[in-house]
Order: structure tokens, then sequence, then C-alpha cells
């Protein structure tokens, strides 16, 4: 029986869905900011300076990276990140929205559901004790460029309320290293890839 934690990790389904690659004017990011569009970091790494959402986010960018680089068998779709203060306190919040990048993988919704279950036991292993929500959504998704209909899943984080704007960030950029470090242990297992990094 698990023992009360400062985290909660939850996993839910959207009812909706997406087309990957989107252009800027396609989706409407979610908390009403502005959308940039989708960049493929796989294929051209190079990209990350370009992406406005990492320009003031150095925790989030070096997630991105990671999850972009050739020693994951993944690939960023989307992120976000932005502080809010309210009269209960300062609170970091935002996402990394992610795929697989194999053809088989990504279309069988149950790789996402093994990839929560191992992220919790990963948690419990190394004792995380940031007062964090994360909550995983599974959306349907197309995957335009190769014709290919599967699966994104996006995480999204908010820290509890904190007496300071760096007391919130320290507890964001915790809660991205346990993200990197999770995503770089995952094995990659023998399969077709969808993008390669060049």
């Amino acid at each position: 029986m698990k023992s009360s934690s400062p985290y909660s990790n939850s996993l839910f389904i959207s009812n909706y869905g997406k087309a990957i690659p989107y252009s800027s004017n396609e989706i409407k990011q979610k908390h009403g900011k502005n959308n940039y569009g989708f960049k493929n970091l796989k294929v051209r790494p190079k990209l990350i300076d370009a992406v406005p959402e990492l320009s003031s986010d150095n925790a989030l960018k070096t997630l991105v990276r990671s999850l972009n680089s050739p020693d994951t068998n993944f690939f960023s779709i989307g992120c976000f990140s932005g502080k809010i203060h309210e009269q209960e306190g300062y609170v970091y919040r935002g996402y990394i929205e992610f795929s697989f990048n194999c053809r088989m993988c990504v279309q069988d919704a149950r790789n996402y559901f093994s990839l929560y279950f191992h992220f919790e036991q990963f948690l419990r292993q190394h004792n995380f004790d940031e007062k964090v929500k994360l909550q995983w959504m599974l959306e349907e998704a197309q995957f335009l460029d190769v014709d290919i209909d599967g699966f994104s899943c996006a995480i999204f984080i908010f820290t509890t309320h904190c007496s300071s704007i760096d007391e919130a960030y320290y507890s964001w950029q915790k809660s991205l290293e346990i993200l990197e470090s999770f995503f770089l242990s995952v094995q990659v297992r023998s399969h077709t890839l969808i993008y390669e990094n060049c």
C-alpha cells in the first residue's frame, strides 16, 4: 500500500485529438498563451534555440533537449511554462508533450499506461518529495507527415503555492529533473523510428 506522498501523479484520457505537425494558428495553446507551432527537434535539434517557450526557462529547455536526444525513444511535441502570483503565494506551472519515436509504440495506448506506471515507481524509488501535481493526459494524434494514427501524451505540472517565486521555480525545476532522469532511464527497444536525429 502506498504511503502518503507530498506529490500527486495521475493519468487521464482526453476526449480530443490533434494533428501533428501543427502550425502556429491551428491549435490554441493551453492557458490562453500564444502557440508557436510544432518544431521537429528530433530531426533538427538546433531549432531548440528558436522555440520561444524555452527562451526564459532553462530547466524546461534541458528536459526538451534530453527528450529529443538520440539516446531516447521519444520526441517532444509542445511545451509551456509560466509563473502565477496569487493571494495564496507563487505557483509555477506548465507542461511537456511527447510521443514515442517508434512506429509501433506510438500506435498502442498501452505503452503510455506502462510508461506512467513505471514513472510512479521511479518517483517512489528516488524518494521524490516535491509538493507538485503531475497530470498525464493521453490524447489521440494523427502524425500527418508519416501517415500514422497513434497517441501523444502531455504531462502537466503544477507546484504548490510557495512564499517566493524562487521557491516555486526550484520545485518546478526538481520536477523536470526527475522527468528527465526517468526518460533517459527508459531502455530503447528494437523499433522502427518515426524520426531520425540528424
